[in-house]
């Protein structure tokens, strides 16, 4: 399993693929900030947007699905605080492709400075759906994130 140096992820290469998004009145716990966990459903959103813009929408693949993509690990480091209303680009900055998996790595940066207040990254292992053994990588999905590369 690759993991990604947080370091290398508080960078945004020119390949990355970024999504403006705000934070909502949800995502946020009692102290106003946001709830540890959903920066992961940031994170998720953005992929699936990416798996759109590469050609394999995410919503057409599950109606007769030719693979899934569970994850095996995920992480994030916190540095600095999301507030109620911020608006956040999330950019998918890293992938590293292996034969059966994908590791992905996030950049949650805020406002016009880009402050980087967290990054995340997951493992997705790709598998048959029907005996969950591992599969390789599909197209088009393999060549787009070594497109964004490591």
């Amino acid at each position: 399993m690759h993991r990604f140096d947080r370091d290398r992820l508080r960078e945004c290469p020119e390949t990355a693929f970024r999504e403006l998004r705000r934070i909502r009145f949800h995502d946020v716990d009692a102290a106003g900030i946001i709830f540890y966990p959903r920066i992961f459903e940031h994170c998720n959103d953005t992929l699936i947007a990416f798996f759109e813009a590469t050609g394999a929408p995410l919503h057409e693949q599950l109606r007769e699905p030719a693979w899934l993509a569970p994850v095996r690990h995920a992480e994030a480091d916190y540095f600095a605080p999301l507030r109620f209303g911020d608006e956040v680009e999330v950019a998918l900055v890293a992938a590293h492709v292996a034969e059966s998996e994908v590791t992905v790595g996030f950049r949650l940066a805020r406002g016009a400075d880009r402050t980087v207040c967290v990054v995340a990254q997951c493992v997705h292992v790709f598998v048959d759906p029907k005996t969950f053994r591992r599969s390789v990588v599909p197209e088009p999905l393999r060549s787009a994130f070594l497109r964004i590369g490591a």
